[in-house]
């Protein structure tokens, strides 16, 4: 209750001269602040790992056994990279991807800026802030007549494996009683 001469009443009869909603005033903005920020580190968090999972699940699928050249390899990851991240990122902008496919590799770069609150103020006054992510993953390609050796190599001693143990093996004794 109020009483007219600035003085704050309280319903069991005590006074109270508003130190709480002072204290809350300042405080308040400070904990909202800290809460949003928590968050958005949190989608960046989220991004950063789907835009590193997806780079080099993109350069694996231009690596496949089936891909004939290297027209082929980019034309498959570079179409990976972008559905890979298709709508999944919170915090970014600025986005925008590469592909490089050389004789030994495929390469998938990322690059975009974070979006996070109050960042662009703090870039000002503190130096070495970088806002911009860079991920970049490679695989190697493979070469059909390699794997295909591989695999006969494979092949060959998994039949050596399996003549060894084609011995009988020992029957147990079953108990009779």
């Amino acid at each position: 209750m109020y009483d007219g001469g600035g003085v704050v009443w309280r319903i069991m009869g005590k006074r109270e001269n508003g130190y709480f909603t002072v204290e809350a005033a300042l405080i308040f903005p400070m904990v909202l602040l800290f809460t949003v920020m928590m968050i958005f580190l949190a989608f960046y968090s989220y991004d950063r790992c789907v835009l590193e999972q997806s780079a080099y699940e993109a350069a694996l699928r231009g690596t496949g056994n089936h891909i004939k050249n290297a027209q082929e390899a980019y034309e498959q990851a570079y179409e990976a990279a972008g559905r890979l991240v298709e709508e999944k990122l919170f915090a970014m902008h600025d986005f925008e991807y590469e592909v490089w496919v050389s004789a030994e590799f495929v390469t998938v770069r990322y690059q975009c800026v974070v979006n996070m609150p109050l960042m662009g103020w703090l870039c000002e006054y503190v130096s070495g802030i970088d806002l911009a992510l860079d991920v970049s993953s490679d695989a190697r390609r493979c070469r059909q007549t390699r794997t295909i050796r591989g695999c006969r190599v494979v092949n060959h001693l998994i039949n050596e494996i399996n003549k060894e143990n084609k011995e009988p093996a020992a029957k147990p004794k079953i108990a009779e009683g």
